[in-house]
This record gives C-alpha cells, sequence and structure tokens, in this order.
C-alpha cells in the first residue's frame, strides 16, 4: 500500500517476456522509499526493433538537500541539482517519452513503484504500463543467479559499465543485459555460456562465425556502454 492509502491498483503487470518494441528505465533517488524519498534522476532508452532510436536523461530538483551517501553513491551533487527540472515537468516528459510502450529494467518492480507514485502525485497520471524485471528474465534462464546486482549481471555477461549509478548509463547497461539474453533464448541454457561466446577468442577474427552472431552485443562508444571484449 502506497502514501494514498491504494494498492497501486492501475499498476501495469510484471511479465516475462522478450518484446522488440520497449523502453528500458532507471532512476536514481534520495533512498528506498517512495512514500518519503525523491527522484534526483531519470533515464530511459527507447527500443524499436531491437535498435535505440532515442534516449531520454533528466536531472530533477528535490525539495530537500540529497546526503553525502547518495552524492558518494551516484556521483550528483547539490550543486549539480541547483538548476535542475521541477519534478513535474521531468515526469511530463518522461511520461510523454514512454507512452504506452512495456517498461524494461533492473530491479525495474521498485522503479516502478517511485515513478507511479510520484506520477500519481504531482501529475495525477496512472502509471498503467507493463513491465519486466532483467533479474527475473536471467533466473528464467539459469535458475540460479546467486548475485542478482547489476554489476555482477554485467561482470557474467562481460558487460563493462563504466558509470554505475546514473541512470542513463545503468539504461544502456541493462539494454546490453536484454539483449544478451534475448538472443540466446532457448539456445543457451547457463549465462557463463554466453560469457564464454563472447569472449571467444574467435569473435575479433573477420571470417569468424561468432562476428555475425553477436554483432548486435557492440554499439559505439559515443552514445552506448562499452561492452569489454
Amino acid at each position: 500500500m502506497n502514501k494514498y492509502g491504494t494498492l497501486r491498483e492501475k499498476k501495469g503487470n510484471s511479465l516475462i517476456d522478450f518484446p522488440d518494441h520497449y523502453v528500458i528505465i532507471d532512476i536514481e533517488t534520495t533512498g528506498f522509499s517512495p512514500q518519503n524519498c525523491e527522484i534526483i534522476e531519470i533515464g530511459a532508452v527507447k527500443v524499436r526493433d531491437n535498435k535505440i532510436v532515442s534516449v531520454f536523461q533528466m536531472l530533477c530538483k528535490p525539495r530537500n538537500p540529497i546526503s553525502s551517501y547518495i552524492t558518494s553513491l551516484t556521483g550528483i551533487t547539490n550543486n549539480m541539482l541547483v538548476d535542475a527540472a521541477p519534478i513535474t515537468e521531468v515526469l511530463y516528459a518522461f511520461t510523454a517519452f514512454i507512452g504506452d510502450t512495456v517498461l524494461i529494467g533492473h530491479k525495474v518492480n521498485a522503479d516502478v513503484n517511485f515513478l507511479y507514485d510520484h506520477c500519481k502525485l504531482y501529475i495525477n497520471h496512472d502509471l498503467t504500463n507493463d513491465f519486466i524485471d532483467i533479474r527475473e528474465l536471467f533466473r528464467e534462464r539459469q535458475r540460479s543467479v546467486l548475485n542478482s546486482q547489476l554489476t555482477s549481471l554485467c561482470e557474467k555477461c562481460a558487460i563493462q559499465n563504466t558509470n554505475a549509478h546514473r541512470a542513463l548509463s545503468d539504461c544502456l547497461v541493462s539494454n546490453n543485459l536484454y539483449q544478451s539474453l534475448k538472443y540466446h533464448q532457448g539456445s543457451l541454457t547457463c549465462v557463463d555460456e554466453l560469457n564464454t561466446l563472447i569472449l571467444a577468442r574467435e569473435f575479433n577474427h573477420k571470417h569468424s562465425p561468432y562476428k555475425k552472431k553477436c554483432q548486435h552485443l557492440t554499439t559505439s562508444r559515443e552514445q552506448f556502454a562499452r561492452i569489454s571484449l
């Protein structure tokens, strides 16, 4: 139950699926409670036919100063938020960006709860989008993920996140994780096998069959989180 005395009755459904069209989301907040904490950054990556078509990133000006812990975790400082947009402006822009598309993210249910409550409070909008948690996709494929933190899942798939705990960077990395799982669903039963495939020495050979299979996993350094090969 949230601060409005409801059970988020219009919240979308949690799915186990691999759609071609989706929006990856991530938020940074001042704490873990949607009731008592604030959103300070929203990132989103729109994907159509498994290709990134646009990105969204906005800082949000909080009502109260953020703690030194949040600054050390995210790199976001109070000075960076002085001229940030108010939460209402950010949420209007964000909801227009995502439309009714399915949302995907790491531990996405927690992000959806924050966004649902803030959308209801600040712009009287019901966030009804269905959502998919990347952790659950890993569990569905591997059945035994002992550490489901984003950094650990990245290590399993040889993916680097050089700017962790910033919303857009985490979105881009999450998209690489999702595409890794989606591409190999039904053909690989263990993420460790995927890791071996991505790291195969033959990948860099111009005639290698791996290059054609995995070319969608490589991304430009300027736009996307870099995959370490």
